[in-house]
C-alpha cells in the first residue's frame, strides 16, 4: 500500500481507535467538503454514519468519490481515498449502533443514557456510508522522536 507507515494490520485498529474523522465528499461542482463526523469499523470495513436530509448523503448517491481522515493526537493520521456506498439495511444500522451508546460523550457525562442515545441515533432516515478504500496514506507520529 503506498504511503504506508503503519504496518497493514494497524490499520483498522488505528482507525476504529481514532477519536477524530474527517469525511470529505464532493459538492456537484466537484469542490471537495470536508466534515467532522462519528465513525466506527464493524467486520473490518470503514462507516460513518449520516441521513436521508444531510448533503453527504445526496453527494454519494451522485458521485461516491470520498476520502476520510483519521486522526489520534501524538499517534498519527490515517488518510483513506476510496469510494462510499450508501447502507440503508435497517438491521445492519441497529447492529452498528449496538452498544456505541455507552462511550458517546452525551451518555458519558450524564445528558443522557445509552437506551435514550441508540434509540435517538436509530431514527428511519438514519443510513450509514461504507467508506471503500482504494489507497490508503499514513503518518506513524509515534516513530517521530521529538526534542524537548
Amino acid at each position: 500500500l503506498e504511503g504506508f507507515a503503519f504496518e497493514p494490520d494497524r490499520i483498522l485498529d488505528f482507525i476504529a481507535g481514532a477519536t477524530t474523522c474527517v469525511f470529505i465528499r464532493l459538492r456537484a461542482d466537484g469542490h471537495p467538503v470536508g466534515t467532522v463526523v462519528g465513525h466506527r469499523v464493524i467486520d473490518g470495513q470503514i462507516y460513518t454514519s449520516t441521513n436521508v436530509y444531510r448533503a453527504a448523503y445526496k453527494a454519494i448517491l451522485r458521485d461516491p468519490r470520498c476520502s476520510a481522515v483519521f486522526d489520534n493526537p501524538g499517534q498519527g493520521m490515517v488518510t483513506v481515498i476510496g469510494r462510499g456506498e450508501i447502507v440503508d439495511d435497517p438491521e445492519f444500522i441497529r447492529r452498528s449502533y449496538r452498544g456505541r451508546g455507552e462511550r458517546h460523550y452525551l451518555v458519558t457525562s450524564g445528558r443522557m443514557s445509552a437506551e435514550e442515545y441508540e434509540r435517538n441515533a436509530r431514527t428511519p432516515n438514519r443510513r450509514l456510508i461504507h467508506i471503500i478504500p482504494e489507497k490508503f496514506i499514513s503518518h506513524d507520529m509515534s516513530k517521530l522522536r521529538l526534542r524537548a
